[in-house]
């Protein structure tokens, strides 16, 4: 008797195939390593914005799987927020300016909207040490080709892509001393605290209220925060 050929649905062939598991969720909390950084603006003002009036600090939380980073201040009503998904390399800013609540997600690899990025961007590793924010730290040279400077980095923990949100994204280790441009606001940041702690994985997604815009609207909007109408 002859053997009648018998083929599966293509449905049960993909869920029979290995590997073609959807990804698990997210936990409802995880083990974040929090940095608190001092933020000193290079120069008095940004634009027509006295920078004496701005936040001086930017709270950061490092998970396996995200980086965010945030500063606010004007009793509220002012928020920059930047997700980045480590596995997927994109990153999400969320910008509140007096109740205007906007988002953007960008390209996997892409910088946020308003970071500037040299057109050179070098660096040398010294071997020189110090302690910052109780962050065992290593100096390192950097040349933008415009001007140079030190920055520090540390290994004393182990993060996969940590600098995707500034132009520093090829150094391996998390930054403890670090400058970066935002539109016209250039900025030294110096991590004060360190600390182990566990977050809600809520914060690592985008709130209802936020409307999505694109990368050309955000990037108008950041810096009219910086110049007159």
């Amino acid at each position: 008797m002859a053997c009648k050929s018998f083929l599966l649905p293509s449905f049960l062939l993909i869920l029979l195939i290995p590997g073609c598991k959807s990804p698990a969720p997210e936990p409802v909390s995880m083990e974040a390593r929090y940095l608190k950084y001092r933020v000193t603006y290079l120069e008095s003002r940004a634009g027509d914005v006295p920078t004496r009036i701005l936040p001086d600090v930017m709270d950061s939380y490092y998970t396996e799987s995200f980086v965010l980073t945030r500063i606010h201040g004007f009793f509220e009503q002012f928020s920059l927020v930047q997700i980045a998904d480590l596995r997927r390399r994109k990153v999400t800013t969320l910008l509140n300016f007096f109740g205007t609540k906007v988002c953007y997600t960008g390209r996997s690899g892409e910088l946020p909207p308003g970071v500037f990025e040299p057109g050179k961007l070098e660096v040398e590793y010294t071997g020189e040490t110090r302690v910052i924010g109780g962050l065992n730290s290593e100096r390192i040279c950097v040349d933008t080709g415009t001007e140079q400077f030190s920055m520090y980095i540390t290994r004393d923990f182990d993060i996969r892509r940590p600098n995707i949100t500034t132009p520093y994204h090829f150094i391996d280790y998390p930054l403890s001393d670090f400058r970066i441009q935002l539109s016209l606001l250039k900025m030294h940041l110096t991590c004060e605290e360190s600390e182990i702690t566990t977050v809600e994985s809520s914060i690592f997604s985008v709130p209802e209220e936020y409307r999505e815009v694109s990368r050309e609207a955000m990037e108008h909007i950041i810096n009219s925060l910086f110049t007159k109408d």
